[in-house]
């Protein structure tokens, strides 16, 4: 079985959740655990963030979308150089999404595409992922090694979805380049040259996407690109063009990702405690298992921001109208008074899932079907075709920095043994 150490203890709270640490980044969940021992809901002086880590109050803020506003979930977690600002104020860098707002504009668009990723359509997707998982499978370790984020975890999703909107195949390494530059703006404090480079770098990622939706109008496909667009242009639009870019940027983001790396970090577990990875050789009815089990113990979502719009007590915490709150997802999963054994990896738990992988309330994860499909069929893809794998000798990973949303590998360096 795979674990982890216990937790440290005696950490002041505001070195101990310090996205950027690089004890953090090796391990949130000690971070986590040892917050937990003094509260549900603690505030990091250092941000002036209050870091939610208790299941309870996870989903007490995740149902009171009212109160704790997703509206400003992409405006960035750091802040910005006046010549980057300048030119985000001139983007919609700064446009809410529409997955963001509440009812009854939430629930119109989340409405409109729904269908794209409803259990129907997503039996009628299995082939043509399977097709892909195949393809990629058969085009790595051919040298006997392989690094399996970039060569298997990171296209699988990111065909995918691109498949689905609409993304001409010439055109993706660039959507993914601009894809980069747009999250590190999201996550990551970057010097003042990174910043504006990435700034230019969502100007023309808008006015890329803006050019396709025209390009639809003119000759429709069977795609998301398509239904998006019609819907800007009804008399009384769903969304507006300008809302479909933002919705679609963060579409791919998410799209993307985070399978690659619930992927990545799931194989990872997987591989690391030998008897994990022959259990699902042996027998392939346990990767549903698996992919849960890789939610819950290490979600390649660790959380979202929220803005409280009212003075409100969580958790036995105060929080003041205008407070940022940090809903960490991923704490849920490793909570003692829900999970058993939280931190080990196992393929044995009954019942319904233990985590909040996805979200919880109105803002639950669209493409939550999606992602456990692509992860499932990418394990089954693996296990069926590679029964020796390992990791190479020695891995130690490095994690990126997501500050308190992503949670990711650079690599994942494996053999066929």
């Amino acid at each position: 079985m795979s674990t982890q150490p216990p937790a440290p203890s005696g950490t002041d709270q505001a070195e101990l959740l310090d996205p950027q640490a690089e004890s953090f980044l090796a391990c949130p969940y000690a971070a986590y655990a040892d917050a937990r021992k003094s509260a549900p809901v603690v505030h990091q002086s250092a941000l002036d963030e209050w870091i939610v880590v208790g299941r309870d109050e996870i989903e007490s803020v995740q149902r009171e979308h009212g109160v704790f506003t997703s509206r400003y979930n992409l405006d960035g977690s750091y802040p910005f150089s006046p010549e980057a600002r300048a030119i985000l104020d001139d983007s919609l860098f700064f446009r809410v999404a529409l997955y963001n707002v509440e009812p009854p504009a939430h629930t119109r668009f989340r409405t409109l595409i729904s269908e794209y990723f409803s259990p129907r359509n997503l039996r009628a997707l299995e082939p043509a992922v399977r097709r892909t998982a195949d393809r990629l499978a058969g085009g790595i370790l051919g040298s006997g090694r392989a690094d399996l984020l970039q060569e298997f975890a990171y296209p699988l999703p990111m065909t995918v979805i691109c498949d689905i909107i609409g993304i001409p195949e010439e055109d993706r390494a660039q959507v993914k380049e601009w894809n980069n530059q747009w999250l590190a703006l999201q996550v990551v404090p970057l010097p003042v040259e990174q910043q504006v480079h990435c700034a230019k770098s969502v100007v023309e990622y808008e006015n890329y996407v803006l050019r396709l939706l025209r390009e639809r109008r003119d000759e429709p496909a069977d795609d998301l690109l398509t239904v998006l667009g019609d819907a800007a242009a009804e008399e009384d639009p769903v969304c507006a063009a300008e809302d479909v870019v933002v919705a679609l940027r963060v579409m791919i983001a998410a799209g993307h990702e985070t399978t690659t790396n619930l992927i990545g970090n799931t194989v990872w577990h997987l591989l690391e405690d030998r008897g994990l990875w022959e259990s699902l050789v042996r027998d392939p009815a346990l990767i549903p298992a698996a992919v849960e089990e890789g939610l819950r113990f290490d979600s390649s979502v660790q959380g979202a921001p929220r803005v409280a719009t009212e003075a409100v007590r969580v958790g036995g915490a105060q929080i003041p109208a205008g407070g940022q709150v940090r809903v960490m997802f991923a704490a849920a999963g490793r909570d003692p008074e829900w999970v058993e054994d939280p931190d080990t990896f196992r393929l044995d738990r009954q019942g319904p899932p233990r985590h909040l992988g996805f979200g919880h309330g109105i803002h639950f994860c669209v493409g939550a079907g999606l992602a456990r499909l692509e992860t499932r069929i990418a394990l089954e893809t693996l296990t069926g075709r590679f029964p020796s794998l390992r990791l190479e000798e020695g891995f130690t990973p490095q994690h990126l920095p997501g500050g308190f949303v992503f949670r990711g590998m650079s690599a994942l360096p494996v053999i066929r043994a």
